[in-house]
């Protein structure tokens, strides 16, 4: 399904494109604190500094609730962390920082406590973004299998699941790579198109040929 008026990340863009919702709740996402309100996102780490785990001075993000759950851990991943990209990921400058936002809060929670808080708000986030394109055009998501994709798509899947109600989760190998293997099998093809103000009659035929003519060349 294609769309030629889209809004990502309040900006408009009138371009035709796959129909796709954006939500910014990845790996990189930032975590906030602030009014008494946990806010993971919009703004992200990016793969530089990226997230504080990966030893190069970057701030919390939902890469790092996850590292402070366990749910990631040091010895699955490869040493290719810090300035010289020799070093495994820094749990112990996770779980300062964590101890320190807790400290923060100041509402007795526990560091864990807290980063189990982000990662629910980045759940809900990525949940919302599915209800939109489904739920709120008629479909019913329990029907429906939860496809997974990108680095950090495997360690929200199941709770992704359990927001909406879905009861299948399929996590394709290359489910990290999609996007590059998604573009590789990719077919190349170029759309165009130009306004012509002209009423539609037969006597605009030659105008409305002469510009298809015009496009095919370009």
């Amino acid at each position: 399904e294609r769309a030629f008026d889209t809004e990502v990340a309040g900006v408009r863009i009138r371009a035709p494109m796959m129909r796709i919702h954006t939500v910014a709740a990845g790996g990189g996402s930032i975590l906030h604190y602030e009014a008494g309100r946990f806010r993971a996102g919009p703004d992200s780490a990016g793969a530089n500094p990226g997230p504080a785990a990966y030893r190069r001075g970057g701030p919390l993000a939902v890469t790092d609730a996850n590292v402070m759950l366990g749910k990631l851990q040091p010895e699955f991943f490869p040493a290719i962390f810090g300035p010289g990209q020799d070093e495994p990921l820094d749990v112990q400058k996770v779980r300062e920082k964590f101890a320190a936002l807790a400290a923060e809060i100041g509402d007795g929670r526990t560091p864990e406590a807290v980063a189990e808080g982000f990662v629910t708000i980045a759940v809900e986030n990525m949940a919302n973004a599915i209800k939109k394109i489904s739920v709120q055009r008629g479909y019913d998501v329990t029907e429906y299998l939860l496809n997974c994709f990108g680095g950090a798509g495997g360690q929200h899947a199941c709770l992704v699941a359990d927001a909406l109600g879905m009861e299948a989760v399929l996590i394709h190998p290359f489910s990290g790579l999609l996007s590059a293997y998604g573009i590789g099998l990719s077919s190349v093809f170029a759309s165009r198109q130009q306004a012509l103000l002209k009423p539609l009659t037969d006597n605009s035929a030659p105008a409305i040929e002469e510009l298809i003519a015009k496009l095919r060349k370009v």
